[in-house]
């Protein structure tokens, strides 16, 4: 989650950032509850599913692809529990 944080800000997708280091950080006070609101930001429209990584108008593609599997990784990882 750490790195999926950067990736966000290295494409200006700030709010984003923040909200997987709370997510991070409540972790260890609440594990299921930090579990469902990862799980949740997943579905529907407007989701992490939904983030394409930009810098000045241009894709970043290393980065982009990063953060897809990354994300793959997390979901997967949240379902086992």
């Amino acid at each position: 989650m750490t790195r999926m944080s950067a990736l966000l800000r290295v494409g200006n997708k700030y709010e984003w950032a923040e909200r997987l280091d709370q997510y991070r950080a409540d972790l260890p006070h609440g594990y299921d509850f930090a579990l469902s609101q990862i799980l949740g930001l997943y579905g529907g429209m407007g989701s992490l599913t939904d983030i394409v990584l930009y810098c000045d108008g241009h894709p970043l593609i290393d980065e982009n692809n990063e953060f897809a599997e990354l994300r793959t990784r997390l979901y997967e990882l949240c379902m086992r529990h």
